[in-house]
């Protein structure tokens, strides 16, 4: 079973001679991306969203079918763009994540999350039985519909094994963020003040996926 006690392992990356080599087997993980495409983010800041996605993925292991990578975006309304059996090569999914458009109106996070959970993470869209399923929720702001089913959503698919990484990017409240971040919230929730900051969060986002088991964090999964 995949363990949830995840640990902060930053220092790795700060340490000059840390080298990058797995100490564990080649994990496998179903890896669901929730974006925010509101208005608020404006489409230059999403398009730096967009490059997140692809940064974060630049050494995953997907060709080999270690790494299955889907992606939801929401506005008013909730948009689809790829399951986790989608693509199958990393080339692919970076085209698909190039293909996908802007789509502004307001901040819908309630669905967004529930549409990971329902529609993302089942067998017939690339949910494998006994592979850790990993969401990461990228938003600028509050959601403004739906907004007492935010939290709840997110318990729901907490609840049934879904482990949520929350990042929000310039908030000055993050109680819906805390909200939504599995826990314990200081290991899954990150706040930055500028969307151009999401590259430089990868390395902090990819310490705290490290499973007890491992030391090498995401690497552990690539």
């Amino acid at each position: 079973a995949f363990s949830h006690q995840l640990h902060n392992t930053q220092n790795l990356f700060l340490n000059p001679n840390t080298s990058f080599v797995s100490v564990c087997d080649y994990a496998k993980i179903d890896l669901v991306f929730v974006l925010d495409a509101s208005t608020s983010v404006t489409e230059p800041n999403f398009e730096l969203m967009k490059d997140f996605v692809k940064d974060f993925l630049y050494l995953a292991d997907i060709d080999n079918g270690n790494v299955r990578v889907g992606v939801v975006i929401y506005s008013t309304d909730v948009h689809l763009q790829f399951h986790l059996n989608t693509y199958r090569t990393k080339g692919a999914v970076f085209d698909g994540v190039d293909q996908i458009p802007y789509r502004y109106g307001s901040t819908n996070t309630a669905d967004g999350l529930k549409t990971m959970r329902t529609e993302m993470y089942t067998a017939a869209n690339g949910d494998r039985p006994g592979v850790p399923n990993i969401c990461i929720v990228v938003t600028d702001g509050v959601s403004n519909i739906n907004s007492r089913r935010t939290i709840p959503e997110a318990e729901q698919a907490r609840a049934e094994g879904i482990h949520i990484y929350a990042i929000g990017i310039g908030l000055t409240d993050t109680t819906e963020l805390d909200g939504i971040a599995s826990k314990p919230v200081d290991q899954n929730r990150f706040a930055v003040q500028e969307f151009s900051e999401l590259r430089a969060l990868r390395d902090q986002v990819f310490a705290a996926f490290c499973p007890s088991k491992c030391f090498m964090c995401f690497y552990c999964f690539l």
